[in-house]
């Protein structure tokens, strides 16, 4: 039985973890509730499907138990049941998780699949690399290098992203998109993306050293022509500040030069 001050830290930590979801949109777009690319998408049916299957067998164990709590108490000169062994019951209980389990892991598998399989017709690739504390990005393509800022990306666009670490074991994660990719060092990941357009924050997900929770992750996906703008901003040696590539989001707003 839980005292009074368990009870006020439980309806507490309830109440700051449902206000998350609320306090701060932009730290709170997830996969579950904004998914930004077709893999968060598919990985949220996924959940609700899988959701969807195991549900009955926790509403009825739990149906099941305070059934037999109220219908079995202890009552005076009430003798304790001496039955046991039920084969067909057994069996029945065997088999439907069996099959329930292959149900979830036949989707599952094929989405690990695309996930970690970057298709043959990516639009560009980028380089991602982690460091004590902050990311740097390369784009080979363009000869771009971003270090410590937002990472920009082609909306709409199937990007390749490499990720390696050129000290210790960091992890790319931005829920928006529906996976996690560690970048170790010495070993070389690839993921790929698809965002739709718009300004999206993650933070490293592995302890990585001291300064490990300031090292935040932002990225903007741009249109098309606001994003091929920000490529020539860069070439001119120009750095749009994260309020001026969020305003590109409506459109290059960058002044336009002849490269």
């Amino acid at each position: 039985m839980l005292r009074k001050p368990a009870w006020a830290a439980f309806v507490i930590g309830l109440l700051m973890t449902s206000g998350c979801r609320f306090a701060d949109p932009e730290s709170t777009t997830t996969w579950l509730f904004d998914p930004a690319t077709p893999i968060a998408e598919e990985v949220r049916q996924n959940f609700w499907y899988t959701a969807s299957l195991i549900a009955p067998f926790l509403i009825l164990a739990e149906a099941l138990l305070l059934y037999a709590i109220f219908r079995f108490r202890n009552r005076a000169g009430r003798k304790p049941a001496a039955f046991h062994e039920n084969v067909k019951l057994e069996v029945f209980w065997t088999l439907v998780p069996a099959i329930t389990l292959v149900m979830i892991a036949v989707p599952s598998f094929r989405l690990v699949h695309k996930i970690t399989h970057v298709p043959a017709d990516t639009e560009l690739e980028v380089q991602v690399f982690g460091h004590q504390f902050f990311w740097r990005y390369e784009y080979p393509e363009y000869g771009i290098t971003l270090s410590d800022e937002p990472l920009v990306l082609p909306a709409n666009k199937k990007v390749a992203l490499t990720f390696s670490s050129v000290d210790v074991i960091h992890s790319w994660w931005v829920p928006a998109f529906g996976f996690k990719q560690d970048a170790n060092p010495g070993r070389v990941a690839t993921r790929w993306v698809q965002v739709k357009p718009g300004y999206y924050k993650g933070q490293c997900a592995e302890l990585c050293g001291a300064l490990h929770g300031v090292m935040w992750i932002e990225v903007v996906a741009l249109p098309e022509e606001a994003f091929r703008e920000w490529v020539r901003a860069r070439k001119r040696g120009e750095a749009p500040s994260i309020e001026e590539l969020r305003a590109m989001l409506s459109g290059p707003q960058v002044a336009k030069q002849e490269d």
